[in-house]
């Protein structure tokens, strides 16, 4: 008589997990090597195996180990000028690193047809964040990219500029100055987001502030906040390993925490949207009832007064006749209102600290600003246009410490070639911009902050311009370049022609990766009134 014993539940248990301990390693450890090693044959690369992580996380380690988050991306280059690209692992697949110049300029002339934003570290993001401009992609980027564009030309920034200046005017009135001429002690690393997102809001949403009143502050601070946690919630190894449905269980506090913030902030814009909408309707009919008014009063032309204003972003949007939806318009607000709070106000922020560090290129650029601007003019872009100092200085800072130090990280779509290096479906693909910018190839002493160098242009990176891409390059470049650009001179020119700008010491400079590239501690600058 045969016996037919059914194996124990603890047997069953056992042989399941054996099969997805062995799926896992097959596909986080086994298949990535050798798929890592493809890119040994190719010259001027550099391959490091470093299983589900990669030099993704080198970030966070560079950071807590030298203060400075691209630590290892620059000793690389500086290691080995001619590193043209470092390939590594990343979850189930490959990262490939461009830093040669001839691959990147390559890669961007073609990014959008062979590629699609990689969100295996962007899971944390707002659900509806991932409806704008910067994650949307093919005829959806095609169609905002297009509708954006009316508002980020020339002639929209230059209109934008009285507005710039006042409110920068506005900023220095509140933190540098008071009634005993006194120097002025500043937290212009926090206090630089207000003027930045004030602009923000005013060029774009038509409104003061986020909020209308003087309750801006920890609004801003909350958002920029929330952004953070959220960045390095995505660099830890519980996202690498469980992705960002890990968070949404809540069992940690700062997990609950992060999600209760990521509702209010989404019934916050909503209510915004909501708010503008309405203003931009009783608009419309306020200009109606004009027009009406003056058809009555037989006047053949609408007169000045009954012309409509300038018409900001939301304005554009609610005006299309293939309309947005809300959630659409609601992303472009948030994406927006976020990047051109922080980076410009991080770029500003880096500034003050190379300025007030060399003493020598403060002086030299407050005697250009006033060869060419008198103590209480209103800044031109005329004035702009003709500063080569201040042009260089900006470009310097960008070079030093630009926001951003990737281009953001796509996978690749389709098989494709960068000269002679295949790159395959499924590839993780970025370019290192600080590597670029701190190689020794290209900028002479890279460590040095030295504006001359972008007049002199002797360096090879002044004269190529695929060396220096802080708002990256090609089809998806930066659509806020000229606005922050302009932003940045606007203030610095501002600041530099009236007061004298010093450190707080001690200070000891660091560099992280919060929502962007940053200076830290707290940059403090003590403003004294130039007689």
């Amino acid at each position: 008589m045969i016996s037919l014993k059914l194996p124990s539940p603890l047997l069953i248990a056992a042989a399941i997990t054996t099969i997805l301990i062995i799926h896992i390693l097959h596909k986080y450890f086994v298949r990535p090597y050798f798929l890592l090693q493809r890119y040994k044959k190719y010259k001027g690369g550099l391959c490091i195996y470093r299983p589900l992580v990669g030099t993704i996380r080198e970030i966070k380690t560079s950071e807590k180990k030298y203060g400075d988050a691209a630590y290892d991306m620059k000793k690389r280059v500086t290691d080995n000028p001619s590193l043209r690209f470092v390939a590594s692992t990343v979850l189930d697949t490959t990262i490939v690193t461009l830093h040669d110049n001839d691959l990147i300029k390559e890669y961007l002339n073609k990014e959008t047809l062979v590629s699609v934003k990689f969100t295996g570290i962007l899971g944390l993001l707002p659900e509806f964040a991932k409806h704008s401009l910067v994650f949307s992609e093919g005829e959806k980027w095609k169609r905002l990219r297009k509708l954006l564009s009316q508002v980020f030309h020339f002639d929209y920034m230059n209109n934008s500029l009285p507005t710039i200046r006042k409110t920068a005017q506005e900023w220095i009135e509140r933190n540098c100055k008071s009634s005993s001429s006194s120097p002025r002690l500043v937290n212009v690393s926090k206090e630089l987001k207000m003027y930045t997102s004030t602009v923000i809001w005013r060029i774009f949403f038509g409104e003061n502030s986020f909020t209308g009143n003087d309750d801006a502050a920890p609004i801003v601070e909350m958002l920029l906040g929330h952004i953070k946690t959220a960045r390095d919630l995505s660099f830890s190894v519980r996202n690498f390993i469980f992705g960002a449905r890990i968070f949404k269980l809540g069992l940690r506090p700062i997990e609950r925490r992060f999600m209760k913030n990521q509702k209010i902030i989404k019934d916050l814009f909503f209510a915004k949207l909501n708010q503008l909408k309405e203003e931009v309707n009783e608009k419309k009919k306020l200009h109606l009832q004009t027009e009406a008014a003056n058809v009555n009063n037989f006047q053949a032309k609408p007169s000045e007064a009954s012309k409509p204003a300038f018409r900001n972003l939301i304005e554009l949007l609610l005006e299309q006749s293939d309309r947005l939806s809300d959630i659409e318009i609601v992303s472009q607000v948030f994406v927006f209102f976020l990047a051109g709070t922080e980076a410009t106000s991080e770029l500003l922020a880096i500034s003050h600290y190379l300025l007030t560090t060399h003493p020598d290129v403060q002086a030299k650029l407050r005697e250009e600003i006033l060869t060419h601007i008198e103590k209480t003019e209103n800044i031109t872009y005329e004035h702009i246009s003709k500063m080569e100092y201040l042009n260089a200085v900006v470009k310097e800072a960008l070079r030093i410490g630009a926001p951003a130090i990737n281009v953001n990280f796509r996978i690749a779509t389709q098989d494709f070639m960068l000269h002679e290096i295949e790159i395959k479906k499924g590839t993780v693909i970025t370019a290192s911009l600080i590597g670029a910018a701190y190689n020794p190839k290209f900028f002479s002493n890279p460590e040095e902050f030295r504006p001359e160098r972008w007049i002199e242009k002797v360096d090879h990176g002044t004269i190529e311009t695929s060396t220096h891409l802080p708002f990256s390059a090609g089809s998806r470049r930066c659509i806020g370049e000229q606005l922050a650009l302009l932003e940045a001179k606007v203030m610095l020119c501002e600041l530099v022609r009236q007061f004298k700008l010093e450190l707080k010491t001690p200070y000891k400079l660091r560099m992280p990766i919060g929502i962007t590239y940053h200076a830290e501690p707290p940059v403090h600058v003590i403003y004294t009134p130039i007689a």
